[in-house]
């Protein structure tokens, strides 16, 4: 190894591993990460978290009736008490009003088995609906994941995602 003729250190000290910018890690195929839920409620959100960064993720609204529309959004809005466990048991209330409802900061995924895939990195997001009366929704999550552990993952914030 390599070392300066002045301190004796090591030039380089190895790898510190791939981070959020390391293109290869977005380059190769993703690790594969399936989860999904059959209990989403009314007016609630959802956080679906994963232990990498993601490459990719799908979402597959698998409910059958043309009104049960979910949304997905980067964030769980600003009204929301901070979710911090994924799924039903942390899910949180949420209103239209709400900053990423109101300012349409989500994408719908219609039902009949539509899916939408999303090509970008985050280590987590949320899913939501606002279906009067409707309870225990359904929908399906393919991921394809980086090496890059999700606390490398910054928070997502600002235009375009509660702005």
């Amino acid at each position: 190894m390599a070392t300066d003729a002045k301190t004796g250190q090591p030039i380089f000290g190895g790898g510190h591993g791939a981070g959020l910018r390391s293109v290869g890690s977005y380059q190769v195929s993703g690790h594969p990460f399936i989860t999904g839920s059959n209990d989403l409620d009314d007016d609630m959100v959802q956080m679906v978290e994963f232990p990498y960064v993601s490459k990719s993720f799908t979402v597959i609204n698998t409910n059958t009736d043309p009104t049960h529309i979910i949304r997905v959004h980067f964030q769980s809005g600003s009204a929301v008490t901070a979710v911090t466990v994924p799924g039903h048991a942390g899910e949180q209330a949420i209103l239209d009003s709400d900053d990423v409802i109101a300012r349409f900061n989500y994408i719908s995924v219609p039902a009949g088995n539509s899916a939408v895939t999303f090509d970008v990195k985050c280590s987590k997001f949320y899913i939501s609906h606002s279906i009067s009366g409707v309870d225990d929704l359904s929908y399906q999550v393919y991921a394809e994941l980086t090496g890059i552990l999700a606390g490398s993952m910054y928070h997502l914030t600002g235009s375009g995602v509660t702005e």
